[in-house]
């Protein structure tokens, strides 16, 4: 029999504990001696009839509840649907995930019984920082609770040839595997978790997946179990056609014990038997209520760990490589456990303690007006519904994955409240708008969604294979691949134009940005986003792209810069003031390399910025770099117009099938921007100022993208010559200059307010020196100060605003500034007024 010692060798490498050992090397123990885990039909009894949880009349004793931890599975990342993070992360109703209704469901039952109902969540190390961020976010009081988290294991895949560790040079990380809920136990008692749980008094313990909502601490349920003494119980409902698949609960011939058999344990031959609902009633719904103290005395007896039946699965050491190395990896699930607990026992519970989600037709049915969130944000059937939940058959080729739902319901989900069945076969749009009733069937053999129909649908087939589609609105998914060189950096991702301008390139980032964006929770299609730049050479084409790719990713309203122009400052100026509050932005493309040289031969940028007007924060640009390492395609709707954002106005563009229309609006560059302004600074006494016969100023935007805006303030609001203005026409390259502000670069300038490269004043003989001069890159958001045959450093500029701070008014009314930030190293200046 072939030896544990290098599967026991690799997993104390990795500091896995021993109960964690022990458990694995009894499964790799049933492997090897040739054990299969079949449990022949000939070998098991159906189940008796079970206690049913309605005909409970026990009162119920709330002081269990300080005895009573609640603890939630949340290891899995739903990857067979489609998700790369923790499963209850996802959007269950509304924008409650599963784990913002779970912490909802603790929260209210604290606030109802008056007492700390403990809870915990099992995750793996694929969950665990997802997880912890989302609760610190959103619920603290969650997580700074001690012994809040408890970490699954992970086992080696097994070789299927010589049953040695599997070995994955190319990614070692797959060479491992979790082992299954099972793992429940090992975890328990590995990290010391069973110990201190009793310790701290406390008894029992309710476990349950973390996407079933209807599996909640019922009070009820928890005193029969209390006084039943049974040291396990499993919470079971009766099997449905749905159902026969699944495991189901049995007693075993040889002593008597309930047990639970899996799919995965049954033979070919009996099957037939297997999915006999009438014989095998019952099947587990992984709501789960141990007697800790009984767990301790049977893990004592075992030596440290629970013996529990092999699931054996047979796969490939990289999933995502059918070709490579053969190995099984096994598996416990954690209701087996069933038959380590003499005297355990089963109860029959409604199915709305049984809610799951394993595949797309299980959360479009959550999301839908099929089930309702009560009052102790229990996820339940809409009592409308009659007690029977609509039978969902959505083409699970199709919609496999969640982010092919999403787009089918991107206008809304429908309703399903009064529906019996949906089957839908092939690629559809739906709106929430639309009401299913009866029994509704919809085809569509082409290969381009077409739109339910809104209104009612009642008890009909529909064809819609001949229905108009999209037009212009149509996505096509683009093959590409990887770039390399695509991380962003605080300023985004700059490169030559030429590299921006070859293919895929810039297709790939906006993708991948755009994907980032909705993994952060941001929905597209909601609010507008806005485009603008610097002007830069290559500024229009790929404003034109981004508006392409946009529509094919769902944004519903664009704000485009007139000519393609805004400064970055004004951008920001956009996100946080413009519009009403359902046309809000949540975010903008920024066409920029700041203050590199532009032109074919210089350089181009692309940067974005989130909803607060600021660019957008590490945690969405590390998201959108690995996303540029892993794309395989780009949405881009090619048949859509170009836009003319030489002009103010609107475009509107509208599907063929009337259901859906996009809206490009061409702003103007500056008016949001100079707004704020006025709401900041006092324009009369600046006025004033510019005005004295004492005083006069030149501003030098360098043929970059504040030009128009200096016009707008200092000429049409300030009424100043426009020779005020200087270099003030921006140019798709800068003029051929380097727009960077600066002694060495704005040399122009500098001359004019009588100084050199160096600072210097130099020799201007009678010619006037303006009283004030300044000069913007090419973007807007960098600047210099000079006076007349002086230079103000930056460091020295920031000092004289902190200590003016009080002649602006929009410091003044606030009591002054309440800090300076900097970006390098300055003067002692600062620290003088500070």
């Amino acid at each position: 029999m072939a030896s544990f010692d290098a599967c026991r060798a690799k997993m104390e490498k990795e500091e896995i504990s021993q109960s964690a050992i022990s458990a694995f090397e009894s499964t790799f123990n049933s492997l090897v001696s040739g054990n299969t885990g079949i449990i022949p039909e000939s070998t098991i009894t159906p189940s008796p009839d079970l206690v049913s949880a309605d005909s409970i009349s026990l009162e119920p004793d709330t002081t269990l509840l300080s005895e009573t931890v609640v603890l939630k599975l949340n290891g899995g990342l739903g990857t067979g649907m489609g998700l790369d993070k923790a499963k209850s992360l996802l959007k269950v109703k509304g924008d409650d995930t599963f784990l913002d209704l779970t912490a909802k469901q603790i929260m209210k039952m604290r606030e109802e019984f008056g007492t700390n109902v403990k809870f915990m969540l099992m995750n793996s190390f694929s969950t665990s920082a997802d997880t912890l961020e989302y609760l610190s976010g959103k619920y603290p009081e969650f997580a700074s609770e001690e012994g809040l988290e408890m970490l699954q294991n992970k086992v080696p895949k097994i070789d299927a040839t010589t049953f040695q560790p599997a070995t994955c040079e190319s990614n070692p990380s797959n060479e491992w595997c979790p082992p299954g809920h099972g793992d429940l136990y090992a975890a328990l008692v590995g990290s010391g978790r069973l110990d201190a749980l009793l310790e701290g008094g406390f008894k029992y313990m309710f476990v349950s997946n973390s996407d079933n909502l209807g599996a909640t601490l019922d009070l009820k349920i928890l005193t029969h179990f209390a006084k039943s003494d049974a040291p396990f119980m499993m919470e079971c409902c009766e099997r449905t056609e749905n159902d026969k698949k699944g495991g189901h609960l049995a007693v075993r011939n040889s002593d008597g014990q309930l047990i639970l058999r899996e799919s995965a344990m049954c033979a070919d031959e009996d099957e037939p038997a297997f999915q006999d609902i009438t014989k095998h009633r019952f099947f587990n719904t992984n709501n789960l209520w141990i007697r800790l103290d009984k767990l301790k005395e049977i893990i004592d007896k075992f030596g440290g760990f629970i013996p529990l039946p092999m699931i054996k699965n047979n796969k490939t050491v990289d999933p995502k490589d059918d070709s490579s190395q053969k190995v099984v990896q096994l598996e416990t699930a954690m209701g087996a456990a069933i038959e380590c607990f003499e005297g355990a026992s089963a109860i029959v519970v409604p199915r709305t303690r049984f809610a799951p989600v394993k595949k797309c037709n299980d959360l479009l049915l959550l999301r839908s007006d099929a089930y309702v969130v009560t009052d102790d944000f229990r996820m339940v059937l809409n009592p409308a519904c009659g007690g029977t939940a609509p039978v969902m058959a959505i083409d699970s080729k199709k919609y496999k994955l969640v982010d092919k739902l999403e787009a089918a319901t991107a206008g809304g989900i429908p309703s399903l409240v009064n529906c019996k069945r949906l089957t839908i076969k092939g690629l559809v749009r739906m709106s929430k708008k639309t009401s299913f009733v009866g029994e509704v069937s919809v085809v569509n053999t082409s290969d381009e969604a077409k739109f339910i129909p809104v209104g009612e649908v009642k008890d009909t087939s529909l064809d819609l294979t001949d229905s108009p589609g999209l037009g212009a609105l149509k996505p096509t998914a683009v093959a590409t691949a990887p770039i390399d060189g695509q991380k962003p950096g605080t300023s985004g991702l700059r490169k030559k134009t030429k590299v921006f301008m070859g293919e895929h390139y810039l297709n790939n980032f906006v993708q991948s940005t755009f994907d980032a964006v909705v993994a952060s929770g941001t929905v597209l299609s909601e609010g507008s986003l806005v485009i603008g730049g610097d002007g830069r050479y290559f500024n229009d084409t790929a404003i034109q792209t981004i508006i392409k790719m946009g529509v094919a990713n769902g944004v519903k309203r664009f704000w485009i810069g007139e000519n393609g122009l805004l400064s970055t400052p004004a951008v920001s100026a956009v996100i946080r003031e413009r519009g009403p509050v359902w046309q809000k932005a949540y975010g903008a493309f920024i066409l920029t390399a700041s203050h590199n040289p532009g032109g074919p031969e210089e350089d181009f940028g692309i940067k974005y910025n989130c909803e607060n007007g600021g660019p957008a924060p590490e945690k969405v640009t590390n998201e959108i770099y690995k996303n540029t390492t892993t794309i395989k395609s780009y949405n881009m709707c090619t048949d859509f117009p170009a836009v003319d954002i030489n002009k103010v106005g609107t475009t509107v563009v509208k599907s063929d099938d009337g259901s859906s229309e996009v809206t490009v609006e061409v702003i103007s560059a500056t008016e949001a921007h100079v707004s704020l302004l006025k709401t900041i600074f006092d324009f009369d006494d600046i006025k004033a100022l510019l005005d004295r016969d004492d005083f006069t100023m030149v501003y030098d935007t360098m043929f970059g993208v504040n030009g128009p805006y200096s016009k707008a303030v200092f000429v049409d609001e300030l009424g100043q010559p426009e020779s005020t203005c200087m270099n003030s026409t921006p140019k798709d390259d800068f003029g051929g200059l380097h727009a960077d502000p600066n002694l060495t670069y704005a040399k122009e300038l500098v001359e004019i307010m009588g100084l050199d490269r160096k600072g210097m004043k130099i020799d201007v003989g009678d010619r006037k020196v303006p009283s004030f001069g300044a000069a913007a890159d090419g973007d807007g958001d960098r600047n210099m100060i000079l006076g007349s045959q002086f230079f103000v450093t930056p460091s020295d500029s920031l000092a004289i605003i902190a200590a003016y701070a009080d002649a602006i008014p929009f410091f003044r009314v606030q009591g002054g500034l309440k800090g300076v930030a900097r970006s390098m190293p300055t003067s002692g200046a600062v620290y003088l007024v500070a």
